[in-house]
């Protein structure tokens, strides 16, 4: 981030001083013109007056430079014959000047004192933003002088800066897009860093309870408590066992998602009959789970060809969150109402269509966007923390991986309070 603000201002700096130095350089080649038309006019001026008189003066042969003539011609112009320079004349050489050095002729010729002072001058184009030469004196003591303005000089600046500032400003919009993506980055990692915190909180929440459950379970078999009640000791057995394998079901889920993830994992597609699979889904639906549910199945397409094992998980995985995610009981004992849930299947050109609707809680728009994440389940911090929903918020990345690494994909279609459908992308094989 530092280096980018320093390579900006650098890059301002450049252009700066760039701009900088054209206008020096259009005031030195326009300065450099206004010498050579106060000679031509002061020579003129001096052959009517007095050629032998104005030429030979001794006041000229110390310096011979064109700027000391000049200064000289003027000088003894004035004090011995009474005669100032003309303006207007001056300003007809200077145009000629300038349009042979192709700079524009929209000027303002003045005389100045030793102070910059404007005594007088040749039109009233002036303006603040003017640009002046430097100031040439047509006296010997100093006192008065000859000043150039350039009135419009920026097309000129802007014809011989416009490569420069258009790449500026392609670099410019380039490090701002780069500064906006880091911005939007480090807010996506700060995102991610809640959502991780989020997910560190409920993964030690769900596994503390099948956790306490274990280890109460076998120090009250340990006891030897229950060693004459084998009814009872099958049930602690059957808990611990359960739990147990809840605990290696989520621990094999993080494994499976970090492998897709890596692109480690291979999968071992076969001709899949969706038939039996999914009614062998329901049944262990039904009997994991003590709230009604109506499943309906309608499978337009039975075949397809995928790794069965993992199709069959994330099939799992979408009906346990329509479960899960029910309508909760009404007030006043009022029973929650029936989930009901379909499964049905199409084709396409390219896909096989692979439905799971259910009348539960219904997703957000916001959290749709979201819940494919590996840290995506809405608030889970916060659901925990009232009661709500339990769990990782991996299932539906597992499905999500799952699908990419089947070469398809999963999609959402929700709204609150009335439905959820999600629909897999199972390809066609060719």
């Amino acid at each position: 981030m530092a280096a980018m603000v320093a390579v900006m201002l650098l890059l301002g700096l450049y252009m700066w001083m760039t701009w900088r130095s054209a206008v020096r350089d259009i005031s030195e080649r326009a300065g450099n013109q206004l010498p050579w038309a106060m000679f031509y006019e002061s020579y003129n001026r001096a052959e009517l007056l007095s050629k032998e008189d104005t030429l030979s003066l001794p006041d000229l042969r110390g310096d011979l430079s064109l700027v000391s003539s000049v200064e000289g011609m003027n000088d003894v112009l004035s004090r011995r014959y009474h005669s100032e320079i003309s303006l207007d004349t001056l300003a007809l050489y200077v145009d000629s000047l300038l349009s042979v050095i192709n700079l524009d002729r929209n000027f303002t010729v003045m005389e100045v004192d030793r102070n910059g002072k404007v005594l007088r001058q040749n039109n009233d184009l002036l303006t603040p933003t003017s640009l002046k030469t430097r100031v040439f004196s047509i006296r010997r003591d100093q006192s008065k002088g000859i000043r150039l303005a350039l009135n419009n000089p920026y097309p000129e600046l802007l014809r011989r800066l416009s490569p420069l500032f258009l790449a500026s400003a392609i670099i410019l919009i380039l490090f701002g897009a780069i500064l906006l993506r880091l911005l939007r980055y480090l807010d996506e990692q700060r995102l991610m860093a809640e959502l991780r915190n989020d997910f560190s909180y409920a993964m030690v929440h769900d596994m503390k309870s099948p956790l306490s459950s274990i280890i109460m379970g076998a120090r009250f078999l340990h006891s030897g408590k229950v060693d004459d009640k084998p009814q009872i000791k099958e049930k602690y057995y059957s808990i611990i066992e359960s739990e147990a394998e809840h605990l290696l079901a989520l621990v094999n889920k993080l494994l499976t998602i970090s492998k897709l993830e890596n692109k480690k994992l291979i999968l071992n597609k076969q001709p899949v009959d969706l038939e039996p699979m999914i009614n062998d889904i329901v049944e262990k639906a039904n009997t994991k789970t003590d709230k009604p549910v109506s499943f309906t199945v309608d499978l337009l397409t039975k075949h397809v060809t995928a790794d069965e094992q993992h199709l069959s998980e994330a099939i799992s995985n979408l009906i346990d969150n329509a479960i899960k995610y029910s309508k909760p009981a009404g007030a006043d004992g009022v029973e929650a109402p029936a989930i009901q849930i379909s499964i049905t299947s199409q084709s396409n050109d390219k896909f096989v269509l692979l439905k799971v609707r259910d009348n539960g809680i219904g997703i957000s728009k916001d959290e749709q966007r979201i819940i494919f994440d590996k840290f995506g389940r809405a608030a889970v911090h916060e659901q925990n923390r009232k009661g709500g929903v339990s769990g990782f918020g991996l299932g539906l990345n597992y499905v999500d991986q799952v699908m990419q690494a089947h070469g398809g994909k999963v999609t959402v279609q929700s709204e609150l309070d009335k439905y959820s459908e999600f629909t897999l992308y199972i390809p066609k094989t060719t």
